[in-house]
């Protein structure tokens, strides 16, 4: 398969959906995840991650969640849509994270 074959196929679609279902089984454990990730920014206290993400104590599963699996940028995409929500809410769970393709272009050979 050639580059124009794969750009060809490439123009045809116009987006695709990422989903992920995933069950917590340890609060804490995500907690202490998500709060190192906070941490890691530079210029983030304590105090940003507490207003963040809740206190390990009662945290923002949903908040923590966010904090972990956010999608970093990818090459020649542009994210539309990221949601993170409980099942059984009105928004579905961590749903339509549409990227719309962008054309491969061709390497110039001398």
């Amino acid at each position: 398969m050639g580059v124009g074959e794969i750009r060809q196929g490439l123009e045809a679609a116009t987006g695709y959906t990422v989903t992920l279902t995933l069950t917590v089984e340890d609060a804490r454990a995500l907690w202490a995840a998500a709060a190192d990730r906070a941490l890691a920014a530079p210029g983030t206290t304590l105090a940003d991650v507490l207003d963040t993400i809740g206190p390990r104590e009662d945290p923002s599963i949903a908040d923590c969640i966010a904090m972990l699996t956010a999608p970093a940028a990818l090459p020649g995409c542009a994210l539309d849509a990221y949601e993170v929500a409980e099942a059984g809410d009105e928004l579905p769970p961590m749903r339509i994270i549409q990227l719309p393709t962008q054309p491969i272009l061709r390497a110039a050979h001398a």
